[in-house]
């Protein structure tokens, strides 16, 4: 990691000072003497050069990461890469050229079980994801076809192309008086709810196959306008056509995200006197 400029000058500077020699001739304190200056530029030289070895290091690192090691990494980063319409080179997992607007795959991630490598994918960005279409136009056919290209031969895949599981939760909102009214909108604007919009936000905003922890969203409403004690009652999600499912501590979506929508979110408002 580059030093500060600063450091690398004194150092520059307590070598100076330790040397028999230059320590006589150079004994000016003026931060405008020429050898002062002159250590400096040094420094500044010194500096960039090592931001362009982190740079370098970062870079080799990235590219080792990425092309030579074909893990969960690797995959999700095919999986990304894939481009609607465009066909590989000749014996290649890669393309001629990169389209960017061709990307649709925005999210990935793999996970293995059991030997199988199981590819979760969506399009479209946070907050907003979709599975690939099937149909009209299809998208899942041609990305399964290109994910069974790019792999390494002998490994098992499956892809997750689904909707995001269903969360519901069920809150008690211990609210302040003086800030909310009885339904959770602020006094000073009855448009804005803010425990329902941290709820939302917290959902939305959490990374590609995350985890769900109650927990921190206690905590994230805890720091909410308003709200004096949040408490949570239940929380469930459902994969699918599966059954509900109890959440204890915390959950991985199925789907790689989740989905929560006014019907499965109740919170109960209730004045903190």
């Amino acid at each position: 990691m580059a030093q500060d400029i600063t450091d690398i000058q004194q150092e520059i500077i307590d070598a100076v000072q330790d040397d028999d020699t230059l320590n006589t001739k150079l004994t000016s304190t003026s931060k405008t003497a020429i050898w002062r200056l002159t250590t400096y530029c040094i420094a500044v030289g010194i500096y960039l050069l090592q931001l362009l070895f982190d740079e370098l290091e970062d870079e080799v690192d990235t590219a080792l990461e990425e092309r030579l090691t074909h893990n969960a990494y690797w995959y999700s980063t095919m999986a990304k890469a894939f481009q609607y319409g465009y066909e590989l080179e000749d014996e290649s997992d890669s393309y001629e050229e990169e389209d960017e607007d061709a990307q649709i795959v925005s999210q990935a991630a793999v996970v293995e079980v059991n030997g199988t490598l199981y590819i979760k994918i969506a399009k479209g960005s946070d907050g907003e994801l979709t599975p690939l279409s099937e149909s009209d136009p299809d998208e899942l056919t041609p990305f399964t076809e290109y994910m069974a290209r790019v792999k390494d031969a002998g490994v098992n895949i499956e892809i997750v192309n689904d909707e995001g599981d269903d969360l519901r939760l069920v809150i008690d909102i211990y609210y302040d008086p003086l800030v909310l009214n009885d339904e959770g909108a602020l006094l000073t604007d009855t448009s804005t709810y803010p425990a329902y919009d941290t709820i939302k936000d917290f959902v939305t905003s959490l990374s590609f196959n995350g985890e769900f922890i109650p927990a921190e969203l206690v905590d994230a409403l805890q720091e909410t306008s308003g709200v004096a004690i949040p408490e949570i009652l239940s929380v469930a999600t459902k994969y699918a056509d599966n059954d509900w499912e109890s959440v204890s501590g915390k959950v991985v979506p199925n789907a790689g995200y989740l989905n929560i929508d006014d019907d499965n979110l109740t919170i109960n408002y209730i004045a903190n006197e």
